[in-house]
């Protein structure tokens, strides 16, 4: 209960006197997460009597208001007389209060296999106040204004380049051929010497560096051409000899690569190599937010609204984006209605109405540009003595902004060779003419003609080949590519907070390139002795990897070991039904179901969690996993955790890892440094061998936040 007393004649009005009974600042940011909200109440013993505070006695006498529609005119209260719970909210995924003056994060990766800048996150309120007022209908109201500046870097891209080396044994080819003899083509002198094969030569330096393969053949003669003396008695010098360099004639073929097969005489075993980086882009945030509430005797009403302007370094849909979040910066702020009443305003206000409005569902990894909403709740008695005599509250807004939409794509795979040995040469062959001691034979086939030793009178031929082989390196590489690009996204989402359960619903459209719409709701509900219960669903049209229809649920029993200790067991499952399994014409199934049974035990200052993943029950699903989790708190401000997975068969996971959390008061905004180390896999399968192609790698990173005041949510 967040309860304000206002008498009939009161001289100075505050929220001095909002009470938490029992409230830690851990429940009071439950607000954040929708499945601890219901918990958090559900352990909030309630008072067995509402105290006096001080504000019910006799007020001095003060002078007259000078404004007669009011009695206490409106008027700026100081930050530390008003609650900060009334106060919170989520701006942008950050959680501000009144009493917020900036925060500041960063983090930084440092890892083998991945390259990205340090990813930080700022905001700084620019102006805050609080205005109250009690009319003279007796409605009270807080008037919350504020405006603040986001600094971020978000993802721009990401790309993941994975290079296998595959040991293969290269074979190729050279054949070196002439033949010549008496000329007698038509229009050809008898008395001389024709080539009969037409010169051909492979360009040796046309090479492709990374196939192995010639690009570039040069026609040096023709069948039929007269040779030259010198060129004769040169072509019977030893070895292959074509022609002259003012004459060359015959066939010069160089084959480096005419096939591969694996292995060879260096490795039987491919390796794999994996790089990933990462594009960061600045956005920056301009915000105006505005939280007007209203209480009569009866009951409370709350007004939200949001404007936002968020503007990025890297924008692709920039004209579009601008254009509507400047239109949208004209839409009016939303101030509820109440009537007033002769009654005296009851500001016992009910917390759930807080609860309600920061239950609503934001879309996460998104900027508002603009956010309207209304809550709506009965005000507390004296004589509410349990939970389920608190009132429910709803709240039901608009929300529009932009969010992610990935275009993710596999470019094409660039193959290449590169030769690790030594080119190893088996040679043969000979040439001679019609007097030489041993029996020469070669026919030429040009087009339609045929010539061969048989018939050529005083021929001479050439024959050489050569067998050629070599030690080389096939590498296959491939590149993946995420692009985040951010699309206009309208979406209606209300629901109705009571001490124990929570319903939402939920329903927008994303205009991105593909329309998506969706249509979701959830529900959860907790009880006194320790059960929770949440099951949902959401569906989608035109659904991709990120945005896609699914159902989810979970159930959870806490068991109290004494005052010093809890048991906690759950169980819970998603199934993702229509989650897209290609990527451009690849099919690539990305896992995103899973079923799993977990227990924790919370005893003093040492937690240990055992959680067990089950796969092949739900399509799609992630493998079996066993990861076993443990934490210890030496002091209240240094937390040491650590993990292992036994058992894991994803192929990207993270085996075991280690973190260390220092805070140097225990305080939400006080200096905190976090560092953290996990062993991560990359499971490629196996190679043509047999061999484990995996990528091992250890992360590293810092994290630090600071920020002022350094406790925006007291109790």
């Amino acid at each position: 209960m967040a309860m304000i007393y206002v008498p009939k004649s009161i001289p100075k009005l505050t929220w001095k006197s909002v009470k938490t009974y029992n409230w830690s600042f851990v429940v009071a940011l439950a607000v954040l997460n929708v499945a601890g909200i219901p918990a958090a109440l559900a352990q909030t013993p309630l008072p067995s009597a509402i105290p006096d505070p001080g504000l019910n006695k006799t007020p001095k006498p003060s002078q007259p208001p000078s404004d007669p529609d009011y009695i206490i005119p409106p008027r700026v209260a100081p930050n530390d007389e008003i609650s900060a719970f009334t106060t919170t909210f989520t701006l942008n995924d950050i959680p501000i209060s009144h009493l917020t003056q900036w925060q500041v994060s960063g983090v930084q990766a440092f890892a083998d296999t991945t390259n990205s800048d340090m990813v930080w996150d700022g905001t700084f309120k620019l102006h805050a106040e609080v205005i109250e007022s009690l009319s003279r209908t007796n409605i009270y109201r807080v008037d919350q204004r504020g405006s603040y500046l986001q600094l971020r870097t978000v993802p721009l891209e990401r790309r993941v380049t994975t290079t296998t080396t595959q040991p293969q044994t290269m074979t190729g080819l050279e054949i070196q051929m002439s033949l010549t003899g008496v000329c007698f083509l038509p229009n050809a002198p008898r008395d001389q010497q024709c080539t009969y094969m037409p010169g051909l030569v492979i360009d040796r330096n046309s090479i492709d560096p990374d196939l192995f393969v010639p690009t570039r053949v040069f026609q040096t003669s023709q069948v039929g051409d007269i040779l030259a003396p010198e060129t004769l008695a040169f072509m019977e010098l030893p070895g292959f000899q074509g022609g002259t360099a003012s004459q060359p004639i015959g066939l010069d073929f160089y084959f480096p690569n005419s096939g591969t097969f694996p292995g060879n005489s260096q490795s039987q075993r491919s390796t794999i190599d994996r790089q990933e980086e990462i594009d960061l882009t600045i956005a920056g945030t301009f915000s105006r937010v505005r939280q007007v509430v209203k209480a009569n005797d009866t009951q409370a009403v709350l007004g939200r609204t949001i404007h936002g302007f968020t503007l990025f370094w890297d924008d692709e849909n920039r004209w579009l984006n601008t254009v509507i979040q400047a239109g949208a910066q004209l839409l009016p702020d939303f101030i509820p209605d109440l009537e007033g009443s002769e009654n005296p305003a009851n500001t016992r206000i009910n917390r759930n109405l807080f609860f309600a409005a920061n239950n609503t569902r934001l879309p996460s990894s998104s900027f508002t540009i603009y956010s309207a909403g209304l809550g709506r709740a009965e005000s507390l008695t004296p004589n509410i003595r349990s939970l389920r005599e608190i009132p429910g509250a709803s709240y039901h807004s608009l929300w529009l902004g932009l969010s992610p939409v990935m275009d993710r794509n596999f470019e094409e795979d660039r193959i290449f060779y590169r030769a690790t040995g030594p080119q190893l040469a088996i040679n043969g062959g000979g040439e001679g003419g019609e007097d030489a001691d041993h029996n020469v034979q070669l026919l030429s086939a040009v087009n339609q003609d045929i010539f061969s030793t048989d018939n050529i009178q005083n021929f001479y031929a050439q024959v050489y080949i050569s067998f050629l082989r070599q030690d080389v390196n096939f590498n296959r590489q491939s590149v993946y590519r995420e692009q985040r690009r951010y699309y206009p996204h309208l979406s209606l989402t209300g629901n109705w907070t009571r001490s124990q359960d929570i319903f939402r619903y939920y329903t927008g459209v994303i205009a991105s390139e593909t329309v998506k719409v969706y249509l979701g709701a959830d529900y959860t509900f907790n009880t006194t002795d320790g059960w929770s219960f949440r099951g949902g669903g959401v569906g989608y049209l035109n659904p991709d990897r990120d945005y896609y229809s699914q159902i989810f649920g979970n159930v959870s029993k806490r068991f109290r070991l004494g005052n010093n200790g809890n048991l906690i067991l759950s169980s819970f499952f998603n199934y993702a039904i229509d989650r897209e399994t290609r990527i451009g014409d690849v099919v690539s199934i990305s896992p995103a179901s899973e079923l799993a049974l977990s227990g924790r035990l919370n005893w003093g200052i040492f937690s240990l969690g055992l959680t067990n993943y089950f796969g092949d029950i739900l399509p799609n699903s992630y493998d079996d996993r066993l990861l076993i989790e443990f934490a210890v708190r030496p002091v209240n401000n240094i937390t040491l955790s650590g993990y292992i997975a036994p058992i894991d068969k994803t192929s990207s996971r993270s085996v075991y890892g280690s973190s260390i959390n220092w805070r140097l008061k225990n305080q939400p905004n006080s200096p905190t440094l976090s560092a953290s180390w996990q062993h991560q896999e990359y499971d490629y399968g196996n190679d043509i061998f047999g061999n484990s192609l995996l990528v091992t790698d250890n992360i590293f990173t810092i994290l630090f936040r600071v920020g002022s005041s350094p406790n925006p949510f007291p109790r």
